[in-house]
């Protein structure tokens, strides 16, 4: 029983009598999250041809090497939370800061791969909206950060993951090549989709293993805007869902090869929330 078992968008209370409709009825289509890729297909492209592509499509792999720190400004809106402005501090190859300046006080979720073979991460937050002022994450949690902070440089992408199987499935009707395998640095299982067309990434689905099993934290990417004076893409919409909760990230800015001060990626003190 996990929380799937009673929120399904559909109803308040879990069913008891069998649904003949449903057993009988047309099969709802498949979930492209739960697509798993047992063994790669001979006539498949590899990884490193779709990685390869991807980096083409965002603007060549010479540009995307040559960006080494980017700094967003934009709106983050949670699942029943206000829309609030949101900075988001990004240093190659594997820092990540996001803050979301909320009516109570700074919310930061940062990883910092800097410090260690599998790095740190933390989210800070006001004591009111979080049962401790700094939480540090582990396992699942802290791949998951890992990964964002690689998957924010376009370069990153062929780090991202360990051990990948290239399917295929699709999204909102489109083709997307998959690319599975496990989180570089960690073990948590991750899958990349890419469009067939275009190359550019669209959705990451990583999973987080719980005390209840294993759930799934989907990112999808769009609206990919040329950065002015970088010459590459980089996608400004960022929805970001999970079991109990969703985010939506639209981006305004983006700047790229900017200072960005350390003390961004700092760990607050445990007995306060993070100064800004």
């Amino acid at each position: 029983m996990t929380c799937y078992t009673c929120h399904r968008n559909v109803q308040g209370a879990p069913k008891i009598t069998p649904s003949l409709a449903e057993q009988y009825g047309e099969p709802p289509p498949l979930d492209p999250n739960e697509v798993e890729i047992r063994r790669q297909a001979a006539e498949a492209p590899s990884a490193d041809q779709i990685f390869d592509k991807y980096l083409q499509a965002v603007g060549g792999a010479q540009k995307a090497a040559a960006i080494t720190s980017i700094v967003f400004k934009g709106s983050y809106e949670g699942y029943a939370e206000p829309k609030a402005p949101v900075d988001i501090y990004v240093k190659a190859p594997n820092q990540r800061t996001m803050i979301v300046h909320t009516d109570g006080g700074d919310r930061t979720t940062t990883f910092d791969g800097s410090n260690g073979p599998g790095g740190t991460g933390w989210m800070a937050a006001p004591a009111a909206d979080k049962p401790f002022p700094v939480i540090r994450y582990t396992d699942g949690n802290l791949d998951a950060l890992r990964l964002d902070a690689v998957l924010s440089f376009p370069a990153g992408i062929k780090q991202a993951i360990t051990k990948p199987l290239v399917g295929s499935s699709s999204i909102d009707d489109k083709d997307v090549a998959v690319v599975q395998g496990t989180t570089n640095g960690g073990r948590a299982p991750a899958k990349l989709y890419f469009d067939k067309q275009s190359g550019l990434l669209v959705r990451q689905v990583r999973y987080a293993d719980t005390i209840i099993g294993r759930v799934p934290i989907q990112v999808d990417y769009s609206d990919y805007r040329d950065v002015a004076g970088a010459g590459v893409k980089l996608p400004f919409h960022v929805i970001t869902t999970w079991t109990n909760g969703r985010s939506d990230v639209l981006l305004t800015s983006a700047e790229t090869n900017v200072a960005i001060d350390a003390k961004k990626f700092n760990q607050p003190p445990p007995s306060a929330p993070p100064k800004q």
